[in-house]
């Protein structure tokens, strides 16, 4: 607005008002005594002038412009609003009726992150200045609306900015724009600084009588936040603000303590003139506010000459709702459910253990109910996880029960560690034993005129079995009956530990399968009944006292700590090993992990600061030796530079074991299925197919073999020796990746090699792995290593990627893509076709270390989104 013409100030009548500078030792007492260095100037100055009028929004009481991280930031510092972890509404109001403080009223705010690290924020201020706010004032109320923007840049650098608006019946204080825009560095947990320009425009600069104080001038804050314990629950701040158009600066220090199991106490100080006694001004406000869930409710009090005198005082209150917690007056004790209604591929398998793992550190929650409508994991090594993470949570006092409808073998092994296990009275437990089921296709591809032809190295590498023979070679069947007898004697151990049923009589109970209700109980395989409805009377009935019942949702919990911190990489290498970027191959939901987005990954982690250790995830039974090299080079790498853990989980074969031989630590599950060390090279000749079909191919080339590798033809005897000699060396650079990582000579690995698959448990007699465990031990590992605390967060790589498109159908509840699902096919066909597929995956002449297809139980977990969890 353009404001009244009115005589202008005397540039020299404000040449008292020149700012002063102030000492290091004066700061650190407004840090360390805030409310009593400012009851002491108040009183001791007590004809000081006020602070001079100005037109702004309503202050936010000891709250600091380089650590709030709450809608507060709208008026403080907008590039803060990107650090807040969820959405937020706030109301504020001052009392300050006998004062000559303008900025007096109320404010509501809503402010909320978005995506891609942007956050936004929205605000109304209702301004209703004191009577004895003097000219151009006087009583007249105005409003202020705000509107702010941030963007995270990086865990330390945010940037942010605000415009605004004035409404008002009175011409001085309508029609005002203000532009103000800031900026955050938090340099670590302790530290962080910010630089703010407020109204850098200068919304209404002309000098007004009786002061000589323009209604709103430009100001620039530069403030700094120190947490002496690296978390928030202390917080001491210091800033320095230059007031333009007064040419006057305000140093402000302001303290926040969190009070375990109520709030958190806050206050601050503000004084002008800071070296003149005779006219310093000091404006303090010491409050508190009290944590309740996602409710926050506080006031306190406004003291200071800068009010008017010494004995001028206002009130302000305080009150919020947010979408995330703070650490305040405890919650009842309840006991929650988690209902699996599809079995957790591997990374929701891995959010499933996490879950269970922070619920186990949950101090108010007494129970967890597993609703298990689908297996929990996609094999025994996965079910010894989840095992693992109930025995977890009853070492932390909390209490497990398990819900059948119709139970398969995993559900019956991982819930072993449950208190209580029941089952619908019209349901059972699908359990008779195990067995596993191996594919040969020699006679189809015969059938049809296809021959497969493979060079192998070592009678063990059972793959190309599948291809070439009609039956299991006598090598292979024996190698076949002692993974399924490691697996048998896991599971009567598990049973016999947990279920307390001595191993025989489990294996006698195990031949009558499969079991009713009524049957199951008998067997002791469950302890009792319970439809769905009665899941919470039981839940009651095993913690021993009535507690609430409620489905389990993650919570958002404010962050203990800001700026960067120390990290660990959890890197998957999941799916069949290839050559190339990784995809998908959609209808059989068979993954392909690439070897350039693997090594790119590895490479940006090596590279990375933040990232202090890396846990490398396989669940691969190998692929392409090419492939296997690139990332074992890289792998290989990062672990000289920085501490490597491999956690092996359903299986790491062949090149999947291949990858994990850099590591300087090697975790597997007593039924990780590992090993299978060795290397095959062929292809298929369908000669014989095209010529059933009328298709004749003639060939010119220029030498014996320059289509050695072609499909038109099988292999000569001479190609097939010299292939012999390649793959050996293939076979030999192998050995040689596992011995300089493993340190043993390539003998000892050659003779735990020839292709033979073991269990984990057998593996680590063989030195091929160094420690029995999961996931958890690796990742308490790679912290005991980097020296990183229990709580350091996990960053998982490579990052599902998800375009824009995605995206936007993710908003709307659908997913891209959607069609049939490999959970809908048969289970004799999805065997058929996760069997048939490793011959599709690669190219000619390609040099494979890939064992064979084992669906054992066959169980297809699904990558479901947190909601699908219900």
């Amino acid at each position: 607005m353009t404001s009244p013409s009115l005589p202008r100030r005397n540039p020299g009548a404000r040449a008292d008002r020149t700012p002063r500078s102030w000492t290091s030792a004066r700061r650190t007492a407004l840090a360390s005594g805030a409310f009593a260095l400012a009851s002491a100037f108040a009183v001791e100055t007590a004809s000081a002038d006020p602070f001079p009028p100005r037109a702004e929004r309503i202050l936010s009481p000891g709250r600091s412009a380089a650590g709030e991280d709450s809608a507060e930031a709208l008026v403080l510092n907008p590039a803060n609003l990107a650090n807040m972890p969820g959405a937020e509404a706030r109301w504020t109001g001052v009392r300050c009726p006998d004062t000559r403080r303008v900025a007096c009223g109320h404010a509501i705010e809503l402010a909320t992150p978005l995506f891609w690290g942007i956050a936004s924020g929205l605000r109304l201020d209702y301004v209703t200045p004191p009577s004895g706010a003097g000219f151009p004032y006087n009583g007249r109320d105005y409003s202020w609306l705000t509107w702010g923007l941030a963007y995270k840049v990086s865990e330390r650098l945010q940037i942010g900015g605000s415009i605004q608006w004035s409404y008002s019946a009175n011409p001085y204080t309508n029609d005002l724009f203000g532009i103000s825009g800031g900026l955050s560095y938090r340099m670590n947990t302790r530290f962080g600084f910010a630089v703010v320009a407020h109204d850098f425009n200068g919304p209404s600069m002309q000098n007004l009588p009786p002061g000589g104080f323009p209604v709103l001038d430009r100001t620039f804050l530069g403030a700094a936040v120190f947490r002496p314990t690296g978390k928030r629950n202390v917080e001491i701040g210091l800033e320095a603000r230059y007031f333009d158009g007064a040419d006057q600066v305000r140093p402000r220090a302001n303290l926040g303590i969190d009070i375990p199991g109520v709030g958190r106490i806050r206050g601050d100080v503000e004084v002008q003139d800071l070296g003149n006694d005779a006219r310093r001004g000091v404006l303090a406000t010491a409050g508190a506010e009290i944590y309740f869930n996602q409710f926050s409710a506080g006031g306190g009090a406004l003291f200071g000459n800068a009010l008017g005198d010494a004995h001028s005082v206002g009130q302000y209150a305080t009150a919020a709702i947010g979408t995330y917690l703070m650490p305040g007056v405890p919650r009842s004790e309840r006991s929650v459910y988690i209902r699996l209604e599809s079995t957790p591929g591997t990374r929701s398998h891995v959010r499933l253990l996490r879950r269970l793992w922070k619920i186990a550190e949950d101090k108010e929650i007494k129970a967890v109910t597993m609703v298990l409508r689908a297996e929990p994991a996609t094999s025994y090594a996965h079910a010894e996880e989840v095992a693992d993470a109930f025995r977890v949570l009853r070492a932390h006092g909390k209490k497990v029960v398990c819900s059948f409808e119709d139970a398969g073998a995993k559900a019956l092994y991982t819930c072993a560690s449950a208190d209580r296990i029941v089952v619908n009275p019209a349901g059972g437990v699908r359990y008779s034993g195990l067995k596993t089921s191996h594919m040969y296709l020699a006679g189809l591809l015969k059938n049809i005129g296809v021959k497969a032809e493979f060079v192998r190295i070592g009678a063990h590498k059972s793959a190309p079995e599948q291809f070439m023979n009609e039956h299991a070679s006598d090598v292979a069947r024996a190698d076949q009956e002692d993974l399924l007898r490691q697996h048998e004697a896991v599971f009567a151990r598990n049973m016999a530990l947990y279920r307390k049923i001595p191993e025989d009589r489990f294996r006698e109970i195990s031949a009558k399968g499969p079991f009713v209700a009524s049957e199951a109980r008998d067997a002791k395989l469950v302890d009792g009944f319970a439809f769905d409805d009665e899941l919470e009377r039981v839940t009651q009935d095993v913690v021993g006292k009535k507690t609430s019942y409620q489905k389990y949702a993650d919570e958002k919990k404010v962050p203990q700590q800001f700026g960067p911190r120390p990290r660990i990489a959890l890197l998957y290498i999941d799916g069949d090993i290839i050559d190339g970027r990784s995809r998908t191959i959609p209808l059989i939901d068979t993954k392909l992990v690439g070897s350039y987005t693997i090594a790119e990954s590895v490479k940006k982690l090596r590279e990375d600061p933040s990232i202090k250790a890396v846990v490398l995830r396989i669940e691969s039974p190998g692929g392409s030796s090419m492939a296997s090299d690139v990332m074992w080079r890289e792998l290989k790498k990062l672990g000289e530079k920085k501490p490597l853990v491999v956690s092996m989980g359903s299986i790491a074969a062949s090149g999947g074991y291949y990858v994990a031989a850099p590591a300087k630590v090697i975790y597997a599950l007593p039924l990780t299925i590992t090993g299978s060390i060795g290397i095959f090279y062929g292809k298929a000749d369908i000669s014989g197919l095209l010529g059933k079909i009328g298709v004749n191919i003639e060939v010119r080339k220029t030498t014996s073999r320059a289509d050695a590798e072609s499909l038109y033809r099988g292999f000569t005897d001479d190609e097939r020796a010299e292939l012999n000699h390649k793959v050996r060396q293939f076979y030999d650079v192998f050995l040689d990746r596992v011995a300089q990582g493993r340190h043993m000579t390539k003998e000892e690995v050659d003779a735990v090699g020839q292709g033979r698959v073991w269990a984990g448990q057998q593996a680590l007699q063989h030195r091929l792995v160094d420690r029995m465990g999961g996931l958890r031990h690796a990742l308490d590992a790679a912290r005991e290593m980097a020296h990183l605390p229990k709580d350091a967060p996990i960053a998982e790589y490579p990052p599902v990627q998800q375009s824009l498109v995605e995206y936007a159908l993710g908003l709307a509840g659908l997913k891209a893509g959607a069609g049939i699902s490999v959970q809908d096919l048969p289970v004799s066909v999805r065997e058929v076709l996760r069997g048939v597929a490793p011959v599709t995956l690669y190219g000619d002449g390609q040099a494979l270390a890939r064992m064979e297809w084992v669906p054992l139980e066959d169980t297809v977990g699904v990558e479901t989104d947190d909601d699908d969890e219900r």
